[in-house]
């Protein structure tokens, strides 16, 4: 599978909310939210942005404190931390003051008990220096948020991750597979997947593998008929290519 970023619908939401961010007339106002139901693909997109723009990218966990945050901080820009909370907070000061770059904090959800103390560890740093911060978590983080009004103040933008369409498996296919993938094959993908990203890059992943394994370059429908395409995790079932229905002349 080629290393490219897909130009769905979602990454152009998301470069949109990016585009408010970086318009903002109030400086303060620089968080982004980016929200969405696991599986359609928050992480990747991201991630991939963060290569893009030498962000800075944490992941939350269970039990965080501001000691643990700002450790990871440091260490993701590129020092040992300090042992206290204090020069852990001047090390990752004076690193962001030499070159601002963006911050993302994936698991949002992780940085906001105990009043958002975590949350607040970052947030000093990035209103400081006025670095973009993006918060990427599941849909009830805004419910959290609104009760900070220190933090719902600051945010410019929502974006809101959904469902994969058609038009969004054919772009990935095509940008991705090392294969053809048949339009016949895509709209399986399509509705088999139920527009989830994360198992749309499967199914693509199993199609090339099928595809090296029997020599087929393109792959349609009709070769995939009973191939598991997918997996249902709600009854923990195979999905598999439907076959093809026949047409008959009138």
């Amino acid at each position: 599978m080629r290393n490219r970023m897909a130009n769905t619908s979602n990454y152009k939401r998301f470069l949109a909310g990016v585009g408010a961010l970086e318009d903002r007339g109030a400086k303060e106002a620089s968080m982004l939210l980016v929200v969405g139901d696991p599986g359609y693909g928050k992480t990747e997109t991201v991630e991939r942005w963060a290569d893009a723009e030498d962000a800075l990218y944490l992941c939350g966990k269970p039990g965080l404190t501001p000691h643990m945050v700002l450790g990871d901080l440091v260490r993701e820009l590129g020092e040992n931390p300090e042992h206290s909370l204090e020069r852990r907070y001047r090390q990752a000061d004076r690193m962001l003051r030499i070159r601002q770059r963006p911050i993302i904090l994936d698991e949002a959800q992780f940085y906001l008990p105990n009043k958002a103390e975590c949350l607040e560890a970052i947030r000093a740093l990035t209103d400081r220096y006025e670095v973009p911060l993006v918060l990427v978590s599941m849909d009830e983080i805004q419910r959290t948020i609104a009760n900070f009004d220190q933090i719902a103040s600051r945010i410019a933008a929502v974006v809101k991750m959904q469902p994969a369409t058609r038009d969004d498996v054919k772009i990935c296919c095509d940008t991705l597979a090392e294969v053809k993938i048949a339009d016949c094959l895509i709209d399986e993908i399509h509705f088999h997947t139920d527009g989830r990203m994360r198992d749309i890059i499967n199914a693509i992943a199993i199609v090339e593998k099928f595809a090296l394994r029997n020599k087929k370059d393109p792959v349609a429908r009709a070769d995939m008929v009973g191939e598991v395409i997918a997996h249902d995790w709600r009854n923990e079932a195979p999905r598999k290519v439907r076959p093809v229905r026949s047409t008959r002349a009138a």
